[in-house]
């Protein structure tokens, strides 16, 4: 399982919560930066780095500390269920205490193991919300029932006194006001407080005063609704005790009076609702949260046990592209669309379907009670088409969203609501590999290439830890001549059990779980202290030179600049003879950023090159204030050259665009020799297997060592 990506799921399901990830094998702990302002800390201060389980733990409250070890210690030995426990914890500013911070903070943390494949537990991973403001609403609450407790024996609540032999009852001035009525609107008889009583809640009440009139609890207090004169539901307390007769005790064991307090607790009620509904809900739209939700397909599924029973459908809807919202416009902006697009699709729902907000920009539609699949496309479509209406926010900006939507059918066959939620995420996760704004529905093949990729991600980190990865290296030649002037280096896995795998199976891959980062690492180390054996083995006039691809992932999340400084600190070779290789596509993503990263490398005299050029959008007017080096035009093109396609032209356009900004073009494909003939005027290097293939280091070695007797490769004719 990818850290990157744990975190990353972990953050768009806990929309406002932190995240922990403890690496059980090297003991260190990742807090994400809400987690560190639960704390007191500013998340990007460097003094209060956490990079040890203590960092956290001693900020535990001590009552509470043995509770967490516990909670840590279940996992660790094999517990299956996700533990869940509140705590204090004391923030690191705990000199700014005050009455809306205090020093002890109280936080839900929730947690789970992760195992490898013999089942050790090798990290615990988890989130944290803070429930401080909770916690103080229910100590204001308990504070605030003992207030009603002092008040009611000083007679705030109503009293009533009910003489069971005559009928009569005695109603205080407060008791007949609580509910809105003058001393002289309510009668002396038990109906005029019974008919009040809301019909659901009578029996209970009138059972439990039966009880205690028998003698078989010691006391009446029971809990229940009634309604003011304004009609108004109220929530009452009544507490009573009879008097008995010893007589009647003998006879009857019954009594003869009974007088007690109705005490209204209407606020505590709802405060007790509003916990329950915020359990249950998510906070900004109100909306019901994963985990009623699932207890709703759990039901769906029980029902659906039944002879007879309708299909339904789970739909996970994800919002395109919304980060760049929250990037652009800030989050104020992104939760008023968040809110927006909530009330769109619930009035979109039909009446009866569950409409959920599952995390950051994450909806998912219960839709019940189907009459074929067509219907849950229908809601599916329905869906998409009130996102995609235009919003107008108050700055005046409108935007236009779109949705990856996917679809799970309960005709699949379902034991577990999580397992049918997982399947149309899968479905939704494809939608928007393809492109988004679009509608998947779940199929078993799916499972299966999940799975298989699953299986996949797990053979490429033993891959990259057993050493399964090497290099091969293509030649690129000078066109004049046909010598050889350097490589590209390219990655291949050696998998022990599947031989070679191509590179479009695993690349994509490691880009995805961001397993490229430290593949591109080894890699371009491996490469350079390749290239420095190399040139000194068979030295040249302009030394030999090795190009390295790097990916997005790498070029923008690590540190590449300190990463190739180092390397050419440790390997002997002019930094002119490296070359990093970019995609043009990676350029324009923010151009003004990778100008300033590329101008870091190019002033340690590092060459750069545009790799695939022609293949994406860039602007030519930005492209002449990269500091560039080398274009290199696409196979797609070169090979239009031998098929006489319209491309061939754009290698004339790229060759003279190269000229012109005075930088080299080296032509990528080349496998005939006509193309080598039609390129040798336009570029100044080729690469393809006309010239040579990818080859292992020693067989490159014979390559350059049979250079070195004057037999070179193949030059145009």
């Amino acid at each position: 399982m990818n850290t990157n990506i744990d975190r990353y799921l972990l953050a768009e399901k806990a929309g406002s919560e932190g995240v922990w990830d403890w690496d059980l094998r090297s003991d260190t702990l990742y807090l994400s930066p809400r987690f560190k302002e639960f704390l007191g800390l500013p998340p990007g201060d460097p003094s209060r780095e956490t990079n040890r389980p203590n960092d956290w733990l001693s900020l535990v409250h001590p009552e509470d500390i043995d509770w967490l070890h516990a909670s840590f210690e279940a996992q660790m030995v094999g517990l299956s269920v996700p533990f869940q426990i509140e705590h204090r914890i004391r923030r690191a500013d705990a000199a700014a205490e005050s009455a809306d911070k205090p020093r002890w903070r109280w936080l839900v943390c929730r947690g789970m193991a992760v195992m490898d494949d013999t089942g050790y537990p090798i990290r615990l991973v988890g989130s944290v919300a803070d429930i401080t403001d909770r916690k103080l609403a229910e100590q204001r609450l308990r504070q605030s029932e003992e207030r009603y407790a002092l008040a009611a024996a000083g007679a705030a609540d109503g009293l009533w006194d009910w003489h069971i032999d005559s009928g009569e009852v005695y109603y205080s001035p407060r008791w007949k006001a609580m509910l809105g009525y003058e001393d002289a609107e309510i009668g002396d008889t038990i109906d005029e407080w019974f008919r009040r009583v809301l019909p659901g809640d009578l029996d209970g009440l009138q059972t439990a005063i039966n009880l205690h009139l028998a003698g078989e609890r010691p006391h009446l207090q029971h809990e229940f609704r009634i309604r003011d004169k304004a009609g108004q539901e109220m929530w009452m307390l009544v507490r009573g005790l009879a008097v008995r007769n010893e007589k009647a005790r003998i006879e009857k064991g019954g009594a003869v009076r009974m007088a007690g307090s109705m005490t209204d607790i209407t606020a505590r009620k709802k405060a007790e609702q509003q916990i329950l509904f915020d359990a249950v809900h998510d906070a900004m739209t109100g909306l019901p949260n994963r985990t009623l939700l699932l207890d709703r397909i759990g039901q769906a599924l029980d029902r659906n046990r039944r002879a007879g029973a309708r299909p339904f459908a789970a739909i996970i809807i994800d919002l395109d592209r919304f980060k760049a919202i929250n990037d652009a416009l800030g989050s104020s902006a992104g939760d008023r669309v968040l809110r927006i697009i909530a009330k769109r699709l619930d009035t979109s729902r039909r009446v009866g379907d569950t409409l959920a907000r599952l995390s950051a920009d994450e909806f998912a539609v219960l839709v019940d009670e189907l009459d074929d699949a067509g219907d849950a496309l229908e809601a599916a479509e329905r869906m998409a088409r009130a996102i995609s209406r235009p919003i107008t926010l108050e700055e005046g900006r409108d935007l236009v969203l779109t949705a990856s939507i996917g679809v799970a059918l309960s005709q699949t066959g379902y034991d577990r609501a999580e397992d049918m939620l997982r399947d149309a995420s899968l479905s939704m996760y494809r939608a928007k590999s393809g492109g988004r704004a679009r509608i998947d529905v779940f199929d078993a093949n799916l499972r299966r290439q999940a799975m298989a990729a699953m299986r996949m991600e797990a053979d490429l980190r033993a891959a990259l830890e057993q050493g399964q990865l090497c290099l091969h290296y293509q030649p690129i030649v000078l066109l004049e001549t046909g010598a050889i002037a350097g490589f590209e280096a390219l990655m291949r896995w050696n998998h022990p059990d599947r031989g070679l795998v191509p590179p479009a199976e695993f690349i994509p891959l490691a880009e995805e779980t961001g397993l490229i980062a430290p593949m591109g690492r080894w890699a371009l180390g491996e490469a350079v202290r390749q290239l420095a054996l190399w040139q000194a083995r068979f030295p040249r006039p302009v030394p030999l030179f090795m190009s390295v691809n790097v990916s997005t992932r790498q070029f923008r999340d690590d540190d590449l600049v300190g990463a190739v400084r180092d390397l050419l600190d440790a390997v002997p070779i002019p930094p002119s003879s490296l070359k990093l290789e970019l995609t043009e596509s990676l350029l324009m993503q923010d151009p003004d950023e990778c100008r300033m990263l590329m101008q870091s490398i190019r002033d340690m005299d590092v060459r750069l090159s545009i790799d695939d050029f022609g293949t994406g959008y860039s602007s030519l007017a930005y492209l002449h204030k990269l500091p560039v080096d080398v274009l290199k035009i696409d196979r797609s093109f070169v090979r239009a050259v031998s098929t006489g396609e319209g491309n061939a032209a754009i290698v004339q356009v790229i060759a003279g665009l190269a000229t012109i900004l005075r930088l080299d073009a080296v032509a990528e494909g080349v496998e005939t020799a006509d193309e080598a003939v039609y390129l040798r005027g336009l570029c100044k290097y080729a690469q393809g297997y006309h010239f040579a293939r990818p080859a292992l280091p020693e067989a490159v070695e014979r390559l350059l060592a049979a250079e070195d007797e004057h037999i070179a490769l193949p030059a145009p004719a």
